[in-house]
Order: structure tokens, then C-alpha cells, then sequence
């Protein structure tokens, strides 16, 4: 049976350590003494380790623990990895930044990036379905190998899609460009500023919401399914129309240059400072009241059983 070593049990290490164990893997979930995931580790039936009572963490190891604290995993615990051990990372973040490699040659730093939250990595995997990742084997210390155990764990926690080769550096960019300008920011308020503008002009809750948000989830996968050209031979002519409108207000020359200012903030290192400086816990709980406070969260509370699959 095939063994990982699976630092953290956070989102994204509870659903590799899930699937790979549904693979026949055998998986060890290494915590810190007091953390609180100890507990729902051994309650899901895994083998947990506490990192400062073990003098070897067995490679390969899966580093899910949140990216900024990659840095101080390393420096405090580095003894206890075999030289040319083999390190895993789902974001190619931490090792872009803090030069990781640089820092400690004598591992192999790999990456297998699935492109999807921690809930989809699980529930693709469950019913089937399909899954992207992207891949770097450029800090390897044994290409052959290291090759085969990336692909190798991408098959058992249900990729589907490649791996497709990157760098971290481009793999890092690529994900910061694209939460920052679409994913987790227009997505989201773009469709929450649409929801209140019907509300104001007395459109009822229920269908601003399932003009606004509902109808969003199948327009993404039916562009998803069929790609843009299809898609925009698909649409009705007032949706046509309506969509050239708009794009000749929205995407003006302002637009790409505020695009192109996020970018550079990212390849000039200027985003790595913001976070360094930014209270994470603060900004979320700020957000998510913020979220809380709009009537679109409580009108998808009260539909959302009735519309979405679980």
C-alpha cells in the first residue's frame, strides 16, 4: 500500500487525505500538539502524528497547512525530512515568494495545483466527474520519480484534466490574477450590484435572485460546456445585443488598466507586502458581515435547497 504524509487537515487536506485513502493509500495526518484538527482527524478514522514528538516525517509529504506558514514549517522542522524528500504543495504561493527552493535544495519541491476549492477536489472525486490541475517538476532532485508521483497522486485525488506543466511563478500569478480579477471579486459583486439594482426598481426578491445568482451558475456552466463561440450562438437576440452594450461601457480602456495594475501589483511583489500587513482573520469576519448584512445572502438561504444540488 502506498503511504503520504499529510501536513494539516484543513479544507484542502481533508479532501486529499479522503481521496487518497478511497485510492487504498495509506495516509498519516501530521498536526501540531494543540491543534484542534487532532480531533476531527482521529474522528474520521485517520492516523495522526504530532509533529514535535516525531524525529521523521516520511516523504512524500503533503504541505496543506495554510501557505504562509510554509516558511516556518521548514525552519522548524527541516531536520526531521530525509535529503532529497519529496514536498508537495497545492499553490505554487509560499515557494515563489519565500524562494523555498533556494532556501532548502535539499528537497525536491513539487507542485500539483487542482484548479477547484477544497469542496469540489472531494466532490468531483465522489460522483466522477471532472477535474483540472497544473504541475511543476522544475525544483525536482529526480525528475523520473518525482514525475511519477505527481501523476500519480493527481490520478488517485481525481484529476482528470492534465496535470498541464507550469512554474510556480506562473502558476502563482495566474491564480492571483484570476481570483483578483474575476473569480472572487466582479463574479461575486457584479452580480450582487445587479441583484440590488432590480430590488430598487421593485423587481421581487425571488426573481432577482434567480436572475442574479441562480441563472449565474448555469450561464458558467453552459459556457464551461460549450465554450464562447457556441455559447454566444446559443443566446437569444436580446441577450446579444444586450451583452455588446455592455461590454462597450464596462471594458473601456480604464478597465484593462486597473486589470493590468493588479497584475503588476502581483509580479512586483507589491500584493505579497499587502498581505503581510493584513489582519486575514479581521478582513474575512469584515467581509463575510458585510455579506451577511445584504438581502441577496438571506434570499439564497431561503432558496438555495430548492435550486442547487448539494
Amino acid at each position: 500500500m502506498k503511504t503520504v504524509s499529510i501536513v494539516g487537515f484543513g479544507n484542502q487536506a481533508k479532501a486529499w487525505a479522503n481521496n487518497l485513502r478511497d485510492s487504498n493509500f495509506q495516509v498519516k495526518i501530521y498536526l501540531q500538539k494543540n491543534s484542534n484538527s487532532i480531533k476531527f482527524a482521529t474522528e474520521q478514522g485517520f492516523e495522526t502524528v504530532e509533529i514535535e514528538t516525531t524525529t521523521i516525517i516520511p516523504s512524500p509529504i503533503i504541505l496543506l497547512i495554510p501557505d504562509h506558514h510554509h516558511l516556518d514549517f521548514f525552519i522548524k522542522n527541516q531536520e526531521k525530512i530525509l535529503p532529497k524528500g519529496k514536498i508537495v504543495y497545492a499553490h505554487g504561493y509560499s515557494v515563489y515568494k519565500e524562494q523555498l527552493p533556494a532556501k532548502y535544495p535539499q528537497f525536491s519541491h513539487l507542485l500539483l495545483a487542482p484548479k477547484g476549492i477544497a469542496t469540489e477536489v472531494r466532490n468531483q472525486y465522489l460522483h466522477k466527474g471532472k477535474l483540472g490541475a497544473a504541475f511543476s517538476l522544475e525544483n525536482s532532485l529526480s525528475k523520473d520519480d518525482d514525475s511519477t508521483l505527481i501523476h500519480d497522486l493527481a490520478l488517485n485525488i481525481g484529476i482528470t484534466a492534465g496535470p498541464y506543466q507550469t512554474t510556480f511563478e506562473m502558476e502563482t500569478i495566474a491564480d492571483l490574477v484570476s481570483e483578483q480579477t474575476l473569480l472572487c471579486s466582479i463574479i461575486p459583486y457584479t452580480a450582487l450590484a445587479s441583484y440590488n439594482t432590480l430590488r430598487k426598481s421593485g423587481t421581487p426578491k425571488e426573481i432577482a435572485y434567480m436572475e442574479c445568482w441562480y441563472e449565474l451558475k448555469l450561464i458558467v456552466d453552459t459556457l464551461a460546456k460549450i465554450g464562447p463561440d457556441k455559447f454566444f450562438d446559443l443566446i437569444s437576440p436580446n441577450a446579444l445585443i444586450g451583452s455588446e452594450k455592455a461590454k462597450k461601457i464596462f471594458f473601456d480602456d480604464n478597465f484593462f488598466q486597473k486589470i493590468e495594475s493588479l497584475k503588476s501589483d502581483i509580479v512586483n511583489g507589491i500584493f505579497f507586502k499587502e498581505v503581510e500587513n493584513t489582519d486575514t482573520n479581521a478582513l474575512r469576519d469584515q467581509v463575510k458581515q458585510y455579506w451577511k448584512n445584504e438581502e441577496l445572502t438571506k434570499v439564497h438561504h431561503d432558496l438555495a435547497e430548492n435550486m442547487f444540488d448539494k
